[in-house]
């Protein structure tokens, strides 16, 4: 008769039929990226990068206290709107805006979102507003998020305008 081995299969002369220990790679993440689009409500020209970095620590700080405003925030990318989108407040002023690429910890990716969901003005007191467009544990899968829904935006609604005609 046959003995069991380790991995669960019979073996006739009693040796280990698989002498390789299995492995497995752990693929978590340290780190949490978001894209996030912020727009200054009552202003003609974009924020610069130093004020989206801003921002974001006022609105940590804000929500989570001194504590939470000392949350380390990487921010990896900046690019001002161009001036085709642009944010209305609620008083019926014209703002411009930025999308700006920002790295945490997985750890505090839950307060960098609730802190960007609550904020209402800046530091300076300037009316604001910030989206997450995207959130994932790589900036490979970040972008192909980002990219997959712009993608979608451009197919879908053309065609549903089209459908609706």
């Amino acid at each position: 008769r046959g003995r069991r081995s380790t991995m669960g299969a019979v073996v006739p002369d009693g040796r280990d039929r698989f002498p390789v220990s299995q492995r497995t790679l752990d693929l978590k993440t340290e780190s949490a990226y978001f894209r996030v689009r912020l727009e200054l409500v009552g202003s003609s020209e974009p924020p610069s990068a130093a004020a989206f970095a801003t921002v974001i620590t006022h609105a940590l700080a804000k929500t989570h206290g001194v504590v939470g405003g000392a949350i380390p925030i990487d921010h990896l990318s900046f690019e001002p709107e161009d001036g085709t989108r642009r944010g209305r407040g609620r008083d019926g002023t014209v703002g411009c805006g930025c999308v700006g690429v920002a790295r945490c910890r997985v750890g505090d990716a839950r307060k960098v979102r609730t802190a960007l969901a609550m904020l209402t003005t800046t530091s300076d007191g300037t009316e604001c507003r910030a989206s997450v467009l995207g959130e994932a544990g790589s900036l490979v899968a970040l972008a192909g998020e980002c990219g997959a829904r712009d993608l979608a935006r451009r197919l879908i609604v053309p065609s549903l305008w089209l459908a609706n005609r």
